[in-house]
């Protein structure tokens, strides 16, 4: 399909949001993905990826958040950030099981960076719905520039999630997340974000007993870990 670029946000830090309208009606669930191919004449790293839908499923347009810094975008990036209003880039999807599928039990939301795009389209859609969840947001960033942070506060106290920011040099470790979920819970815990992190919370997670099957994942290749 088809996918057109109607508006472009700036957000915090580096990051812009590129909102597009599709030529046919697209449903979707908060925190799935689509793939996307922009043609150009790419670098090594070619002409197609896959990103999040960082809209809520009722905002019905199609929205990408990503970070991009001129002097080290790759081809792909450099081509989305000069992609005029009414252009035009192909995508296929939605796809993922990055999803809230656990809605009754307490929810652990682990996100890095970038990493919080599919939690802002969760978060909103639960807002919009009057949704109420039991649940914490760990929000890991380099620096004070939080994505998102006006909107995913304002709808985190609506759905009654928790939020707690980790802000360079502060780290988030094994005895906070143990900490911040209740007694005689069994939490389901989504984690996204660059790979190399959602490789460690994974780790950490298996490590202090909790199962696979309470673990889901959500990877964004080409970005570093630690957040630094």
């Amino acid at each position: 399909m088809k996918l057109k670029l109607v508006e472009r946000k700036k957000q915090a830090g580096n990051a812009t949001t590129f909102i597009f309208k599709s030529e046919e009606n697209i449903e979707w669930q908060a925190g799935q993905y689509m793939h996307y191919i922009l043609r150009h004449e790419a670098d090594e790293r070619g002409d197609e990826r896959w990103f999040t839908i960082s809209n809520a499923p009722h905002e019905k347009n199609i929205a990408i958040t990503t970070k991009i810094l001129p002097s080290r975008a790759s081809s792909f990036k450099s081509k989305l950030n000069q992609l005029p209003i009414g252009g035009l880039i192909e995508a296929d999807g939605p796809k993922g099981r990055f999803v809230i599928d656990k809605p009754d039990e307490f929810l652990v939301f682990i996100a890095g960076g970038i990493g919080i795009t599919p939690f802002r389209s969760m978060f909103v859609e639960a807002s919009h719905k009057n949704n109420l969840y039991a649940g914490i947001l760990l929000y890991i960033n380099r620096d004070q520039n939080i994505i998102f942070k006006d909107e995913l506060e304002k709808a985190s106290a609506k759905i009654g999630v928790g939020i707690k920011y980790f802000v360079n040099p502060e780290v988030l470790d094994a005895d906070t997340i143990l900490a911040v979920i209740p007694n005689l819970t069994k939490p389901y815990f989504y984690v996204s974000g660059p790979e190399p992190m959602v490789e460690y919370f994974e780790k950490m997670l298996l490590g202090l007993g909790f199962a696979d099957e309470q673990i889901k994942r959500d990877f964004f290749p080409g970005y570093a870990w630690p957040l630094e």
